[in-house]
């Protein structure tokens, strides 16, 4: 059996292709190739360029974007409320915003300070959110415990523990330092 044979059949014929063009042939053919090593055949033969234009090169089928903007406002607060009801993660990072938006208006806070509380909290929430999108997306492909699973939920969940800890940190040297002055002052 041939090195050809023993491939997927796509890969097959994308290794001939490649093969029948001559190595020093300077056409605008042989430039315009993508290196085999830089496509993954899906099983179902389909050539995908890995290189950096790749992705954006993609159509999926049944794949539409959402012209109505109203619509996608609709999807956001849809998220928006299914988190606020189900996640407990941001159940607690809703009463710590009213807390920390609270000590920011009692702390009289310079706009610097607001800007570097607002983009942490905002750190927090988006990180639980997309945690939360990333481990249904994984719930609904598979039922069945997977090594790929477990690291994509984990890896989600460490983005969530990381801006928890860049938000800690932050309020540790705006709220704290100020909360003492005024509270001795």
């Amino acid at each position: 059996m041939t090195d050809h044979e023993t491939r997927h059949p796509a890969a097959a014929d994308a290794a001939k292709r490649h093969d029948t063009v001559e190595p020093n042939a300077q056409s605008a053919e042989t430039h315009a190739q993508v290196d085999p090593k830089d496509v993954l055949i899906t099983p179902d033969g389909q050539e995908l360029e890995l290189g950096i234009t790749g992705t954006m090169k993609l159509d999926p089928p049944g794949r539409t974007s959402n012209p109505n903007r109203l619509a996608s406002v609709k999807y956001a607060l849809a998220g928006l409320l299914y988190v606020l009801t189900h996640e407990q993660s941001i159940q607690w990072a809703t009463l710590v915003t009213l807390i920390v938006l609270g000590l920011g208006v009692w702390l009289h806070l310079s706009v610097v300070s607001w800007a570097l509380l607002i983009l942490a909290l905002g750190g927090v929430w988006v990180t639980e959110c997309v945690n939360t999108a990333i481990e249904a997306a994984i719930d609904l492909g598979t039922s069945a415990p997977h090594p790929l699973a477990k690291i994509g939920k984990d890896v989600a969940s460490t983005a969530a523990l990381v801006s928890t800890i860049v938000f800690v940190v932050i309020v540790l040297l705006i709220l704290v330092p100020r909360l003492i002055d005024r509270i001795a002052g």
